[in-house]
């Protein structure tokens, strides 16, 4: 394949898959609403997504690295785009459930073996650099997906998922075009950190901090994604208007993205996450007590610049000290998915029993577990290279 085409991939196929699925992650929760779903059932959209995801995540990637990337890649773009079709015709908040689990399996399938691709096809001083273009691409489609989506259900429920369906085909078609069969990287021995790098002393440590890190930013995204429209639904906000609420979290990812790319002053440095997480928790504290529209706004550009430098890392360093490259990008994804899984049920719990702001003091509670452990994971020894 040529060198351009594999830029072109990089840039353009991250946007255009989380394009169809941020469409889909707003309007499943708000037809949901629309057919009389409560909190419970709004966060197990997100968990039934989240939970095939996170099972099967590991496992794409390592049948990544057995059969090539391209079979994978092609593959999720189809199945999620049958899965938007079918919710069209859905009627119950079962059918939905059942399709959001079909969602996760493409998920599965695609992330860690398209992650892996972009490892495979670039020269490793410019792995950093890379996965932020990657990383910028598909954050691209978190400010336009959630306000489009928001638009198109206003004019009707069902629009969306016709909408994300033909996205996902016209991705399917594209890869099958572009992509060619390529040998994944592989690794002899039964370890996978890289030896005898600087990086990697105490690498694994800081790596085992980051995925708890990665862990609590997706558990309070997942209840920004399922948990927030009711309550900004209660609060008689239109979807148009949660759209490009949600849609600040993209936009402030990007622009997180965009800085950490240009730089490698964050690369194993806890302070830089410790001060990414202290703006989760003044988000999460700016939606409990706040009901305007711009502090809502406030707080998902706050919580989205923390998640950038989150996941940034989790990917980065998963790909760098590991050998086994879509075995790492099965982790990454396996484990900011189990995020997801708990977030968007344990919220609508606690919404359902408490009030529709309680799920914000739960992800206060998670995040201040999170750095609790991440602070023990990195001990006195990171505490020299702040």
């Amino acid at each position: 394949m040529a060198r351009i085409n594999e830029r072109v991939i990089i840039a353009v196929v991250p946007f255009w898959m989380d394009l169809s699925a941020s469409i889909f992650y707003l309007a499943a929760p708000l037809l949901v609403i629309e057919l009389g779903g409560n909190p419970v059932e709004l966060g197990l959209i997100g968990t039934m997504t989240a939970s095939v995801h996170m099972t099967l995540a590991h496992l794409g990637g390592r049948l990544s690295d057995r059969l090539g990337r391209r079979i994978l890649m092609v593959a999720g773009p189809f199945i999620f785009a049958v899965s938007c079709l079918l919710t069209t015709q859905a009627g119950k908040v079962f059918q939905i459930l059942a399709l959001a689990g079909l969602n996760g399996l493409a998920m599965a399938i695609f992330w860690p073996s398209f992650q892996a691709w972009v490892a495979d096809s670039r020269a490793a001083s410019n792995l950093a650099r890379n996965i932020g273009s990657f990383n910028m691409s598909w954050t691209a489609s978190q400010f336009f997906g959630p306000t489009l989506s928001g638009f198109l259900f206003s004019l009707h429920p069902r629009i969306p998922f016709w909408a994300a369906a033909a996205f996902s085909f016209l991705l399917f078609f594209l890869l099958r075009a572009l992509v060619s069969d390529q040998t994944p990287q592989s690794a002899k021995g039964g370890e996978d950190l890289l030896g005898g790098t600087q990086d990697s002393e105490g690498g694994m440590g800081f790596l085992y901090a980051i995925w708890i890190a990665n862990f609590a930013s997706w558990f309070i995204l997942g209840n920004l994604r399922y948990q927030f429209p009711k309550l900004a639904r209660d609060m008689a906000i239109s979807p148009f208007t949660i759209g490009l609420l949600l849609s600040c979290i993209g936009l402030s990812q990007f622009l997180g993205f965009f800085f950490l790319r240009g730089s490698d002053r964050w690369h194993f440095k806890k302070s830089y996450l410790l001060r990414a997480q202290l703006l989760s928790a003044s988000g999460l504290l700016l939606i409990f007590f706040f009901p305007q529209k711009l502090i809502f706004a406030s707080a998902f550009i706050l919580i989205g610049l923390s998640v950038s430098l989150t996941y940034y890392s989790s990917l980065y360093y998963s790909v760098r000290l590991l050998k086994r490259k879509g075995k790492g990008t099965g982790l990454h994804e396996s484990i900011l998915g189990s995020g997801v899984v708990l977030g968007p049920i344990l919220g609508g719990v606690v919404a359902l029993s408490i009030g529709p702001r309680a799920p914000y003091v739960l992800c206060l509670a998670v995040l201040a577990v999170a750095v609790v452990i991440e602070l023990c994971l990195t001990g006195e020894r990171r505490s020299a290279r702040r």
